[in-house]
């Protein structure tokens, strides 16, 4: 069984804008599957500001990981957010790639990042919800 997780005020902070984090990188993938390749300088900057975002999510999940401990699920999906890092800089996303962006962003980035958002999402959700 695990132990229930009580929160300090300044975890749970942590915890919102962790998820607030998660929502806006998703809306900037979003964005990035539409206009990646026709607003080239707004693209830019919106992937820079993703590739930070990402790194204060990576930074985060040093916490997370210690707080969560004891949930294999929850770790088990911090885990998963590294292989989709790994995978995004062989597709070239931190790169340059022949393979236009918005194909990239709108086939491989935003559907995979979905997928594990939810996935971390129902993770922090119990915590959240008070």
């Amino acid at each position: 069984m695990f132990r229930i997780l009580r929160l300090k005020e300044e975890e749970f902070m942590v915890l919102q804008q962790y998820n607030d984090l998660l929502e806006t990188l998703e809306e900037a993938f979003t964005y990035l599957c539409k206009k990646a390749d026709v607003h080239i300088d707004t693209s830019q900057q919106v992937k820079q500001d993703s590739y930070l975002a990402i790194a204060r999510l990576v930074e985060t999940h040093v916490k997370l990981a210690d707080w969560f401990h004891d949930k294999e699920e929850a770790l088990q999906i911090i885990a998963e957010f590294e292989r989709i890092i790994d995978e995004l800089e062989v597709l070239g996303h931190f790169d340059k790639s022949h393979i236009p962006e918005q194909v990239t962003f709108s086939t491989y980035v935003l559907p995979v990042f979905e997928e594990w958002k939810i996935n971390m999402q129902k993770q922090l959700m119990p915590f959240l919800a008070h």
